[in-house]
């Protein structure tokens, strides 16, 4: 109980130190906290008409500044949870997809993942941009504890040039959680259903380059499918970058 009245005077705090600081700037500021419930992880966002001016991870670790998201606006959340760390409670992986609305090709995922039993936290980003696959919008059926990952380019397959946009179809990577934090993984079951799509758009495929550059991601996720592994190209074009690990104890 006592740890749980700390918990909340501290955000109540950091609302309050968000409220004096920013008093004077706009009418349309506000604060936002963002949280998955059973677990003491707290993203304390300070808004301007929508876009991000401040961001912090509040943990039992302390309070943790995040940069990375600052000038984009929260566009999304999901979250999924395993049995990682063989302990009663499950891990977390919680993705958090932030958007310049005035320009669709920018945009940042923050990655909060952490594990429980010797409380260790990791926050990544990636690099995230409007595709094709915002159009399509698929609805996939993908297992627990695993989260997608849409690169906004594909792979330099053949040395051909790294496509991007809203009308080109990317790379989907699946990300778990591990004992050392967030990893890449092989759903076949997924990549089975992306193969159909992908199948599809490279049949009706005008552009030579592209045409050539879908049959290499065709390529991918057939042996993805079928329990084989990501080509090298795909690997290099995988943007994931840590940028702060926690612990505390439990």
């Amino acid at each position: 109980m006592q740890g749980t009245r700390k918990r909340v005077l501290t955000i109540a705090c950091l609302l309050a130190f968000f409220a004096v600081i920013a008093g004077s700037r706009t009418a349309f500021a506000n604060t936002r906290v963002l949280s998955v419930p059973g677990y003491p992880v707290y993203l304390v966002l300070r808004e301007e008409a929508g876009v991000v001016s401040q961001a912090v991870l509040r943990t039992p670790a302390g309070i943790q500044p995040v940069t990375e998201i600052v000038g984009f606006s929260l566009a999304g959340e999901i979250s999924s949870t395993l049995k990682v760390d063989r302990d009663s409670k499950p891990d977390l992986l919680w993705k958090l997809s932030f958007v310049n609305w005035n320009d669709r090709s920018q945009g940042t995922v923050l990655w909060i993942t952490l594990l429980s039993r010797q409380p260790r936290l990791w926050l990544a980003v990636s690099p995230i941009g409007e595709t094709l696959w915002d159009a399509i919008r698929p609805r996939l059926s993908v297992p627990r504890g695993i989260l997608l990952y849409v690169s906004p380019t594909l792979p330099a397959f053949f040395r051909l040039p790294e496509y991007q946009g809203k009308d080109i179809l990317t790379y989907v990577y699946c990300i778990q959680l591990g004992e050392t934090g967030p990893v890449l993984t092989n759903a076949p079951e997924v990549y089975k259903q992306l193969l159909r799509i992908v199948q599809t758009v490279r049949e009706h495929e005008l552009d030579p380059g592209r045409k050539k550059a879908y049959e290499a991601l065709e390529s991918d996720f057939k042996a993805l499918s079928e329990g084989g592994k990501p080509s090298t190209e795909a690997i290099l074009n995988f943007n994931f970058r840590k940028i702060a690990e926690l612990s505390w104890k439990p």
